[in-house]
């Protein structure tokens, strides 16, 4: 079973900022290096030489909020499964042989208004690391045959996400929670809008949201400030900013009374959540937020797993959490006659 009331923002979130007497933090914080190249790329460096290593980021602002007509498909995530895979300067082998050979590691996530590629390397391998990631922003050649390859990992994944009540909790609290908003539409996208997708499809979305004034990359670890700028702007010498249509959300009207969905499943565990709609991100109530949060379900020593799980035994497992926009507090438990109790738990 799955319950997810979302009540009205004003229970759970104050009007006035916390600590208006507090010193304002930097915007930028004296040890990080922010660059903007001519082309509109945003590069964001620290030095740390504690240890001998790095980690290097490229981030596209991108997402499954950001798929236009293809809203739904999940072409972002589409992506994020295939830039490893080969650019028009080197194939997929050679780059994972490379960062390999560089003793590093690589990954890549999506999210609903970002996609994410990073290497974490030895600073020996910092400059292969950088340059791996300026050429698959760039150059990706979306290999057919590794596509379709990736495209029947996905639908593996689809089907994977249906069996799994935690990720099921997870759709159907953001079903939940925006009745508007694109954020209701899973990342990984709908199989019947997925499976229309073509190869030019992919490659036209890449080529009009991978441009330079959409990315930005993040550089930390044992390196020189100054070396990484100059690698990163001669790898995008020859990339020029273009112009992004216009992307606007839909406004989410204010909800007046709390909604629930429950889904019943041949499962022993049930997945609870409860949930507030909170500001977004620029508010300054939500650092206080984010502690909250942290208060409420971080780790074992956290309110809710002492009195929810310890002392009550109520639930397996309980955390709490602040998504970005959105705040979501959520307990798992086992017995669906106890979700009325741990409501009044959490409640106080």
């Amino acid at each position: 079973m799955i319950r997810k009331p979302i009540s009205r923002a004003a229970a759970a979130v104050s009007p006035n900022p916390v600590n208006t007497l507090a010193a304002p933090l930097p915007a930028i914080p004296d040890d990080v290096s922010l660059v903007t190249l001519e082309n509109g790329l945003v590069l964001i460096i620290r030095e740390d030489h504690s240890a001998p290593v790095v980690s290097a980021q490229a981030w596209c602002h991108t997402g499954s909020i950001s798929e236009g007509k293809w809203l739904g498909a999940g072409l972002s995530h589409v992506l994020e499964h295939m830039l490893f895979k080969g650019t028009t300067t080197r194939p997929g082998s050679r780059i994972d042989q490379e960062v390999q050979q560089a003793g590093g590691y690589m990954n890549a996530y999506t999210s609903f208004d970002r996609t994410v590629y990073h290497i974490n390397v030895p600073n020996t391998g910092a400059t292969v690391a950088i340059d791996i990631l300026c050429d698959i922003m760039q150059n990706a050649s979306l290999p057919p045959t590794e596509l379709d390859k990736e495209l029947d990992v996905i639908r593996r994944e689809m089907d994977m996400c249906q069996d799994d009540p935690a990720r099921l909790a997870g759709r159907r609290l953001f079903e939940a929670a925006y009745t508007k908003s694109p954020y209701r539409f899973t990342v990984i996208g709908y199989p019947q809008i997925f499976n229309t997708l073509k190869p030019d499809d992919i490659l036209a979305y890449y080529r009009e949201r991978y441009v330079p004034n959409n990315m930005f990359f993040v550089v930390t670890g044992d390196v020189k400030a100054g070396e990484v700028t100059t690698q990163i702007r001669e790898a995008f010498a020859k990339s020029h900013a273009k112009p992004l249509a216009p992307m606007v959300l839909p406004r989410e009207p204010r909800q007046t009374g709390p909604r629930d969905i429950i889904e019943h499943g041949p499962i022993q565990l049930a997945h609870y959540h409860f949930a507030w709609h909170i500001p977004d991100v620029r508010h300054p109530d939500m650092p206080a937020l984010d502690i909250l949060a942290s208060l409420l379900g971080s780790g074992r020593s956290s309110r809710l797993f002492r009195e929810v799980r310890e002392k009550k035994g109520l639930v397996t497992s309980a955390d709490a959490w602040t998504y970005r926009t959105r705040a979501v507090r959520h307990e798992r438990h086992n017995r669906r006659r106890k979700i009325c109790r741990i409501a009044r738990c959490i409640a106080g």
